[in-house]
């Protein structure tokens, strides 16, 4: 009787703490609950992760056109590239706990050929970036409103007549200390538009300092044009992936890729 009594109340337990939160990715390292509305991505490396003489970048085609964003797209026209996470020291930092995230807008300016790149500020409560999750220095994690891949078009906010050509950020924005908020009042640009939208092709290429790619999550390295990602955010999805065997590999181990964990709660 008090065994039956003690697993009953153990199942009420269970149902209380899981009621007014979804959760996926039970099936993925350190994997649990993340709010609706958002995305979480662990990366691995070989060696540990080096902030100070690579970038490592989750870029993402979020337009509902085109395919999958290539490493070599990075210094040759940002075919396929809508926004990018780039998680970088500041110059002259040394250490994993220095780096800072960067988002990066990719638009067409009429006034000019090709794709620019863009630097807008990250809203405090719409990403949470933890550059040493597994305490063995070669993983980090990201989580973030989905939100935030869906500013507003940088040419379309310009002043009539203005040729819209936004500088950088001088430095990456600060990060939220708290979970991501979907509902944050900081996040005010649209949801998705269209059906199309909603499916996003991503892509994880580390760079060197000066943004020459070094290695990305394809075999190719950082010439690689076969890998493919595509994830539908309007599904709970939980994907681990590990990149395969005889892959190009750079010879720095701390900018060797090897794979990633993603999570996404609709």
């Amino acid at each position: 009787m008090n065994r039956r009594l003690g697993l009953a109340v153990l199942i009420i337990a269970m149902v209380v703490a899981a009621c007014g939160r979804q959760v996926t990715g039970l099936n993925a390292p350190n994997g649990g609950s993340i709010p609706s509305g958002t995305m979480l991505i662990r990366v691995n490396v070989a060696g540990t992760l080096d902030f100070t003489n690579f970038k490592y970048l989750i870029v993402f085609n979020t337009s509902g056109t085109g395919a999958e964003p290539y490493p070599q797209a990075y210094v040759n026209g940002y075919q396929n590239y809508s926004y990018a996470l780039q998680f970088a020291g500041p110059t002259g930092s040394v250490g994993v706990t220095n780096a800072l995230p960067q988002l990066l807008q990719f638009y067409e300016n009429p006034a000019t050929s090709g794709l620019q790149e863009y630097s807008p500020p990250i809203p405090v409560q719409s990403l949470l970036f933890t550059p040493n999750e597994n305490g063995s220095g070669n993983q980090f994690q990201v989580e973030f409103v989905r939100l935030l891949l869906n500013q507003p078009s940088v040419v379309a906010t310009a002043a009539p007549g203005a040729s819209a050509s936004p500088v950088a950020s001088p430095s990456p924005s600060p990060v939220s200390s708290g979970s991501p908020a979907a509902s944050s009042s900081a996040t005010p640009f649209p949801l998705n538009t269209t059906a199309a939208q909603q499916s996003w092709y991503i892509n994880f290429i580390v760079t060197d300092a000066n943004g020459v790619p070094v290695d990305s999550m394809g075999t190719g390295g950082s010439t690689d044009t076969s890998y493919t990602l595509l994830v539908n955010t309007a599904q709970a999805q939980s994907i681990n992936y590990t990149k395969p065997t005889g892959a190009v590999v750079p010879a720095n181990p701390n900018s060797q890729l090897t794979g990633f964990t993603l999570i996404n709660q609709p």
